[in-house]
């Protein structure tokens, strides 16, 4: 039954993100001076920070993808239910030749959430993914791919559906 809430969940907040994402997306392209995302280097940024990643791959080497290059991207954002900025990391671990993605999300500086995500990207660069953060809410994310830029919104939910949402764009380094 939680898993069944969960998905539901999932799938509400990739339908809203879809068109919140888009939304807020066309209004950033209408600014005059829409200023570059800076990193801002910090120890919480690094792959091998935290211990979630012992059993996962480090990024040592990456692959190249017709979709979706494997490696991490770094950027900032802001969680706009709250107004607060932050940095975030996403690590995209693997992507298969069916566009299937396995990925490690994290928040901090302002922002704070660890998650382990999957889902995938379509020939067109469309990146959905999903997952459960360290604190138990469900996670979603949902954006474009271009080149080495990953922009994309996203959307957390609470077991008492609670509900906040934001978006960033991070690079590839």
């Amino acid at each position: 039954m939680k898993n069944l809430t969960s998905l539901i969940v999932v799938l509400c907040l990739l339908i809203f993100l879809g068109c919140k994402c888009q939304s807020d997306l066309f209004d950033l392209g209408k600014e005059k001076e829409t200023p570059t995302p800076v990193m801002t280097p910090s120890p919480a940024l690094s792959p091998s920070a935290t211990p979630d990643n012992q059993n996962r791959r480090r990024d040592v080497s990456s692959s190249e993808n017709s979709r979706l290059a494997t490696g991490t991207y770094t950027g900032r954002g802001k969680n706009v239910t709250y107004n607060q900025s932050g940095d975030f990391l996403l690590r995209i671990d693997s992507v298969d030749s069916a566009g299937n993605v396995k990925a490690y999300f994290e928040a901090s500086n302002g922002l704070q959430g660890k998650a382990s995500l999957e889902g995938t990207i379509s020939s067109a660069g469309k990146l959905i993914l999903s997952g459960t953060l360290d604190d138990g809410q469900s996670a979603a994310v949902n954006g474009t791919v271009a080149g080495n830029t990953i922009s994309a919104g996203y959307g957390l939910a609470d077991s008492k559906l609670k509900t906040q949402s934001g978006n960033f764009t991070v690079t590839r380094r």
